[in-house]
């Protein structure tokens, strides 16, 4: 079994973002049963902690923690990505490296991704991914944003992170817990 206790910062605690290729598609809330699945299925394969997460229409915002044995981030993404495509039909254009290479167009290439190196990051991050949603116009309040872990952590009795730019005291969440997050 794999170690999952709290490690510290810098080493396996990151923060992601994740885009589909068409920043106008919104396949990812239309198909969030199976974004849940693909989720659920990298985790039983490669364990990690889901400690903030917001899935927009066509982004995903995660803040993860992996064992400290096993920091595998590239394959984690890519099986989770792999995974959630399976189910939908190739973009309509691909280019010929994504035909030969069997890619079916959804996803853009690579993902953007941070270490958090102490609490004042991890805060910060996960006020991004909480507030990203009211950003992006879809909401206006983290709360209305049905797609995202907030509600695990309000329920938890952690506090709402301030927006950015705002002081507030670092929150990490704990005890450690594996993936237990409604989107």
């Amino acid at each position: 079994m794999q170690d999952l206790t709290p490690p510290a910062f810098g080493t396996n605690r990151h923060f992601f973002t994740l885009r589909l290729a068409d920043p106008q598609d919104d396949v990812l809330l239309r198909r969030i049963g199976k974004l849940r699945a693909a989720m659920r299925s990298t985790l039983r394969h490669h364990r990690f902690r889901i400690d903030a997460i917001a899935v927009l229409p066509a982004t995903i915002h995660m803040i993860w923690t992996l064992p400290h044995e096993n920091t595998d981030i590239a394959n984690r993404i890519g099986m989770f990505k792999a995974r959630f495509s399976k189910h939908l039909p190739p973009a309509t254009y691909r280019s010929p490296s994504q035909i030969k290479k069997g890619e079916k167009g959804i996803w853009q290439r690579g993902y953007w991704c941070h270490p958090l190196r102490n609490a004042a990051e991890f805060n910060r991050y996960r006020a991004l991914i909480y507030h990203s949603p009211v950003q992006a116009g879809l909401c206006k309040t983290p709360q209305d944003w049905q797609y995202s872990s907030i509600h695990r952590d309000l329920a938890r009795g952690y506090p709402l992170p301030a927006p950015l730019g705002s002081a507030a005291p670092p929150v990490i969440p704990q005890p450690f817990e594996i993936a237990r997050v409604a989107l």
